[in-house]
């Protein structure tokens, strides 16, 4: 009976799991788009940040528009 009052370590809230997707799912968006963005700069020969700035901004609105469509957040 003792053993009911504590949790087992192999059990997990939900909550953990869905923050977990939430910052996976911006980490993602904004680190690769921003390394295309970064790409870009560098092979379309534009202004130096133009392209970072603009992918991890198109990379964090990814994310946002993913963690509402699939996490109903």
């Amino acid at each position: 009976m003792a053993d009911d009052r504590h949790p087992h370590p192999s059990d997990k809230s939900s909550s953990e799991g869905v923050a977990g997707a939430v910052v996976g799912y911006l980490i993602a968006g904004v680190g690769g788009w921003g390394f295309l963005g970064w790409l870009a700069d560098r092979f379309l020969g534009l202004p130096s940040g133009i392209g970072i700035v603009t992918g991890m901004m198109l990379g964090a609105a990814g994310a946002i528009y993913l963690i509402i469509r699939r996490l109903g957040a």
